[in-house]
């Protein structure tokens, strides 16, 4: 499997990797269990966890796919366009699936942000967080 995989993660991104789907998981189970929710961020957006759930499914789905891609050598330009796939997804599911969900533009817009954290993550990655595999 090592051998397949044309880089492997630095210590740092594996790491940073790590601690963000941590982050991202606690924010997503704060919509649910009060003594997880953070007042810092309810005090600058009381409705934050109304709408947690997006921006916490977009941003670990996105960087999930973007981390296992670079480590194949995925291209920016690939790495792009996932991420306008997962905004695009987002947006159908929000504005024209009403029988999963209730229409709410904040809650597009909150996915959309886990996209934009996400690419910021992969973006820094794939410039100095990978190391050719020489195994």
């Amino acid at each position: 499997m090592i051998k397949t995989l044309k880089y492997l993660p630095k210590i740092w991104t594996a790491l940073t990797f790590l601690l963000l789907i941590s982050i991202s998981t606690l924010l997503f189970f704060g919509r649910n269990f009060q003594n997880l929710r953070q007042e810092p961020i309810l005090n600058v957006l009381p409705d934050f966890y109304d709408h947690v759930s997006n921006l916490s499914i977009s941003f670990i789905g996105y960087i999930t796919i973007g981390y296992f891609g670079l480590m194949n050598d995925m291209k920016t330009k690939q790495m792009i366009v996932i991420g306008i796939a997962i905004i695009m997804i987002n947006l159908v599911v929000e504005f024209f699936i009403s029988f999963l969900n209730t229409s709410d533009w904040i809650d597009a817009v909150y996915g959309i942000c886990g996209v934009m954290f996400g690419f910021i993550f992969l973006f820094t990655a794939k410039k100095s967080g990978f190391k050719l595999n020489d195994l």
